[in-house]
């Protein structure tokens, strides 16, 4: 019998005193595969990880592997023959005690962090992390959150991993240079006879940088940990509609600053964009999955107040503007094939092609909404329905005829394969939202551009027979025979 994939959490208390001190132990002196050892046998649906001990599993989980074997033998070199003087002299050519983690001692934090997902709840994983105050569409005042204490931190380890604290976002953590090789900071007492290193923005900082490429939105070691913090708020989707019937991550909505002044929808969503472009770019197709899965996540959030899906809806549409063809028919059609998900994707292509026949191929930009004010019902989108729990999206089908969908398909003559294939996507999305509606909710016009060819002389104006984009006419002729 396989083992599920998290165990239902019920309730949790902190770690006792005595538990946490030995696993302390095992990390201030460098013995980061025994803490782990050690955190594993306490890990319990019963007991709370506290928050540094997190921060410190996910910095060695992210701490870099050697560049090449030069590097290990640093570490292990051996001591020096003795030489005549004093002892602290000799102190000095000693070989020094190394506290960056090994790349077994990475894997086993990796490790240990998606067996904590099965035992214990997605907030009690995410104190260690940063995030945005709490502030909600409909009030204006922040929400105080109750702050976790953290132990005085006196390990090379934990003093690091504070880093991770003090970061804006949890996406900062995985991108490529948040933590470098061989940075690690020495003891206190090593730390006062090494020279110091220029601060940064300083002109030796700044010559070296001038010549290093952008970095990676997500580093080459950090995959793992992406993978952890999107499964991690997919729980939280899970447990907050069992809760409240909306699904939507109130932690990933806390990784979104809220817009200047504090009161209305968040709308900031440039870097988990940037994030999820990254994984398009992939080879890998898990690392290609991944990016799908927080386009979901973030699309789900549209059915919140707290989040502005218009904004959301234009920012994705400048990214897929500079996307290639393929790149945007495999993250469209690899979506869920859910009613909200669905009803995205029509919203998508009903802006994104309506800014290209209006603006002769260019996308564009949605207007801001004027901000909400304090005490309002906030509602995001043209298309807006309030649903239980105060949910509210604009990604729903009010408005959306099957008449619309045809003016759309034949609103532009240019025969860019990238308008294409948001046409083709439209269509598809459309059909599929009418095979899953419920009687009563369906177009009545549907039926009637089917039987009356409409729909298939489209096709056959929009779609080449020949050349790019005739994969498309095909695919549709097919789906048009099943309908």
């Amino acid at each position: 019998m396989s083992r599920p994939l998290f165990t239902e959490v019920t309730e949790e208390r902190e770690m006792t005193r005595n538990q946490r001190n030995l696993v302390d132990t095992c990390f201030e002196e460098g013995q980061y595969e025994s803490g782990i050892a050690a955190l594993e046998l306490l890990r319990s649906t019963a007991f709370k990880p506290p928050p540094d001990i997190i921060r410190q599993l996910l910095y060695i989980a992210l701490y870099p592997p050697p560049s090449h074997s030069g590097d290990e033998q640093a570490q292990t070199q051996s001591p020096l023959s003795p030489v005549k003087g004093s002892p602290s002299k000799q102190k000095q050519l000693l070989p020094k005690t190394s506290f960056a983690p090994t790349a077994t001692a990475s894997g086993a934090a990796q490790q240990l962090l998606f067996s904590f997902l099965r035992t214990n709840s997605p907030d009690t994983l995410f104190r260690g992390l940063p995030k945005y105050a709490v502030v909600t569409a409909n009030e204006c005042a922040t929400r105080s959150e109750a702050v976790d204490k953290d132990y005085e931190q006196d390990s090379p380890i934990a003093r690091e991993a504070l880093r991770i604290r003090d970061s804006k976002h949890c996406w900062a953590i995985v991108k490529e240079g948040f933590i470098q090789h061989g940075k690690f900071t020495p003891l206190p007492e090593e730390r006062s006879k090494r020279r110091r290193k220029p601060a940064v923005g300083s002109t030796d900082d700044d010559s070296d940088n001038a010549f290093k490429p952008t970095p990676a939105a997500v580093a080459e070691h950090a995959w793992p940990v992406l993978d952890w913090l999107l499964r991690l708020f997919e729980r939280d989707e899970i447990l907050t509609e069992k809760k409240s019937g909306m699904k939507f991550s109130p932690l990933l909505l806390s990784q979104i600053p809220p817009p200047r002044g504090g009161c209305g929808p968040r709308q900031d969503v440039d870097v988990p964009l940037d994030i999820m472009v990254c994984c398009t770019k992939q080879d890998c197709s898990l690392r290609r999955s991944m990016g799908t899965r927080l386009f979901a996540l973030l699309i789900n959030l549209s059915q919140t107040t707290d989040f502005d899906a218009n904004m959301f809806i234009a920012a994705v549409i400048a990214r897929l503007h500079f996307s290639s063809p393929n790149v945007v028919l495999r993250l469209m059609t690899s979506l869920p094939k859910t009613m909200p998900m669905l009803s995205f994707q029509i919203a998508l292509c009903q802006r994104y092609l309506s800014g290209a026949s209006q603006g002769c191929g260019k996308v564009r930009r949605a207007k801001p909404q004027a901000r909400a004010r304090c005490g309002s019902h906030v509602t995001t989108g043209s298309a807006s329905s309030t649903k239980e729990g105060g949910a509210s999206t604009s990604t729903g089908l009010a408005g959306t005829s099957c008449n619309d969908v045809l003016a759309l398909l034949e609103s532009q003559e240019s025969a860019e394969l990238s308008a294409i294939t948001m046409k083709y996507v439209l269509l598809v999305a459309y059909a599929l939202i009418q095979s899953q509606a419920a009687p009563d909710q369906t177009d009545r016009g549907w039926k009637d551009v089917l039987s009356d060819g409409r729909l298939k002389r489209a096709i056959n104006n929009v779609f080449p027979e020949k050349g790019e984009g005739s994969e498309y006419r095909s695919m549709l002729f097919a789906m048009y025979d099943l309908c």
